[in-house]
């Protein structure tokens, strides 16, 4: 299960159909506390990035199968992509998303 592999996804893993499905299901629980249109955003950010995290988890349960080239790869994609849907999420969920792990001086 190299990286090379995880290129070519599983349907379930490739942001169509079964993300719109969960972003459905989450966009509707989420307007028990929220506007249609903020729901649907917040669900958006939550699971557009799915492809992202099932490489996290494929590396979490199988470590020894990827190489130090596979990984580099899946940080600069992850930090390319992910980010800027959690930020969003929070935003929209009302949080100030602080960067709380960065000291003063790197800010």
């Amino acid at each position: 299960m190299q990286f090379q592999m995880m290129l070519h996804r599983p349907v379930e893993l490739t942001g169509d159909k079964n993300a719109a499905l969960a972003n459905d299901i989450l966009g509707r629980a989420l307007t028990q506390n929220r506007n249609h249109k903020d729901a649907d955003e917040l669900a958006f950010h939550f699971v557009d990035w799915n492809e992202d995290a099932a490489f996290v988890v494929a590396f979490l349960l199988y470590p020894e199968r990827f190489s130090g080239d596979d990984w580099r790869t899946a940080v600069d994609l992850f930090l390319c992509h992910v980010p800027g849907h959690v930020l969003a999420a929070a935003r929209l969920g009302g949080s100030e998303a602080k960067a709380i792990f960065l000291d003063a001086e790197s800010v």
